[in-house]
């Protein structure tokens, strides 16, 4: 009863502030409690004695809090200051819960991944602990700030108390810089990713630069490229259609898939085919917002920005120039632009139910009624299939039940809640249904040997961490990103008819499969490999071209 009365006492009488009070106690939590992925990596940063170690966490502590006490001070007007203050609170009590959980960081990538990602795979990262994670650093924080009054002063002694504590604190922060500086840029130098770290800073400049529009040029004036595109000799000559099938994967790490000597057997069923692996294969980012318009441009990876390729036309674009029919089906998010200008087709032109559970379809759906669409088109065509692949963090909802071979599995979005094995488990399984899909992709090419002239190429967009070095998903900037999320499998296969009509030497292809490639290399063997003739196709990015019979194409020419 007693303790029921103090309860109700203080909700009752709230605690009373002023609003200068108020912006430091809000930096101060902000700096401690919200930034805990970000000490950590501070702590973890070698010092020559835990001296040196101790001073530099003090003085960052002030450089990040005074930052944070000058931007609040700044909003802190009537009216506003409290409902600024608790979506900040909120929104950085979501954020601090995901770097500090799976290792993402909020970079301009990341933002613009999260921007345009789908309602589902939001849904997926719900777990128990986000949740309670949020109730405590989140809504209870939040209802506290609800409730506290703002003592009343006149407009007069407000502007200068703001004006004194601006003034002190950019006074105070330019003292902590000078004495610091030395320390400040060596850390900074070697660990650049801190300033992704920073919560709120960094997500509320790199969201706020999306959403005005800052990182979008589609309202400048679409460049075409490509318009000297047309088909080569071998392509002219066939006496069949060409059909070509790109298969987009998602999340898939080459180190997993046994085709890579991998300790499990991942790959069963292509293990089987007469496929091509190229081993050595690099993404050229670690999200699908990037990764995704990147492999099919021509901007490379060293140059590559993602506002720029969606103004600049790009692989799927020079084919339709050249008379091929492109077409992409997804199974995803969406084609991030890629296919804008293309023939693309839904779920509703071939869902199936059979091929879903209550939650999502599997990849296996999008094979459904492409028999129809080819027949329909009287060209030669490049079919894009957009996996969903081994997106996780629920890497159980990727693959039908029968492919659960690797137990036991970690059932929910929560990662760090389950051993690293389970989710190691989970994610194999993925990898076993996805050798499944691209072994069903080459039976259905197969099945149509007798009218079309067929090749599958698959590539993954990015790969993934699970668990090593605490890393869990991706989406690290590529500069810190390890291996697990930047090496991702490559694989093609051709058939009998496809080797004899474009001259390529299967046997030569075999001796190149372990040299190094990445995604820069994808746009100009996709034109090689379809003999699509253009200035843009770079010889030596071209896997296809050091594998050619030369000879046989000059006598074609020729006819």
């Amino acid at each position: 009863m007693k303790k029921s009365t103090t309860i109700s006492r203080l909700w009752a009488s709230p605690p009373r502030f002023n609003r200068t009070t108020l912006s430091l106690l809000t930096a101060v939590a902000l700096t401690l409690f919200y930034n805990s992925a970000l000490w950590s990596l501070i702590l973890k940063t070698p010092f020559d004695n835990a001296v040196d170690l101790y001073v530099f966490c003090g003085a960052f502590f002030l450089f990040i809090f005074l930052i944070f006490n000058i931007l609040i001070t700044l909003v802190s007007v009537p009216y506003l200051q409290k409902p600024l203050i608790i979506l900040l609170i909120l929104s950085a009590a979501g954020c601090n819960f995901f770097a500090n959980h799976y290792g993402i960081m909020f970079d301009r990538n990341m933002m613009q991944n999260l921007m345009e990602t789908d309602s589902a795979e939001v849904v997926e990262l719900i777990n128990a602990n986000l949740l309670i994670s949020l109730l405590f650093f989140g809504v209870i924080p939040a209802v506290f700030v609800a409730l506290i009054k703002i003592k009343p002063t006149s407009l007069r002694t407000d502007v200068k108390q703001k004006l004194i504590n601006i003034l002190l604190s950019s006074l105070l922060l330019i003292a902590v810089i000078l004495l610091a500086y030395k320390d400040f840029s060596s850390v900074f130098r070697t660990h650049r990713e801190i300033r992704n770290l920073i919560i709120p800073t960094s997500y509320l400049y790199y969201g706020s630069r999306y959403l005005s529009g800052a990182y979008d040029l589609n309202n400048r004036p679409l460049q075409t490229i490509g318009l000297d595109a047309s088909s080569g000799p071998l392509l002219n000559s066939a006496t069949k259609k060409v059909v070509t099938v790109v298969v987009v994967g998602e999340t898939a790490r080459a180190m997993n898939f046994s085709l890579n000597h991998y300790g499990r057997d991942t790959n069963p069923e292509l293990s089987k085919e007469n496929i091509i692996n190229f081993s050595q294969t690099y993404s050229c980012g670690t999200d699908t917002a990037v990764s995704v318009p990147c492999m099919f441009s021509d901007i490379p990876r060293s140059n590559f920005d993602n506002a720029t390729a969606k103004s600049r036309e790009n692989v799927l674009d020079v084919l339709s120039h050249a008379g091929v029919n492109a077409l992409w089906r997804d199974n995803n998010s969406g084609c991030k632009g890629v296919c804008d200008r293309i023939h693309q087709q839904s779920q509703k032109d071939y869902r199936v139910e059979t091929n879903c559970n209550k939650d999502e379809c599997f990849d296996e759906m999008m094979l459904n009624n492409l028999s129809a669409y080819l027949e329909g088109s009287t060209e030669n065509a490049m079919v894009v299939l957009h996996q969903h692949g081994s997106h996780g963090p629920s890497y159980t909802q990727r693959y039908p039940k029968a492919y659960e071979r690797f137990t036991p599995v970690c059932t929910g979005s929560d990662l760090q809640s389950c051993s690293q094995q389970q989710v190691i488990n989970a994610y194999d399984n993925t990898i076993l249904y996805t050798d499944h899909f691209l072994a069903q992709v080459i039976a259905f090419l197969k099945q149509h040997d007798d009218q079309y002239i067929t090749a599958m190429l698959y590539v993954s967009d990015h790969g993934e961490s699970l668990g090593e070095s605490n890393l869990y998903l991706h989406g690290l900037p590529y500069f810190i990103a390890p291996e697990e999320q930047t090496h991702v499998p490559l694989i093609l296969w051709l058939s009998e008819a496809y080797k004899s009509q474009f001259k390529i030497n299967s046997e030569c292809l075999a001796r190149q499969a372990s040299s190094q490639l990445s995604h820069d290399n994808i746009f100009h063997s996709i034109l090689g490999l379809m003999n699509i003739q253009t200035t843009l196709r770079k010889n030596d990015m071209d896997i296809f071209a050091q594998c050619r019979n030369t000879a046989q194409i000059a006598g074609i020419s020729r006819l």
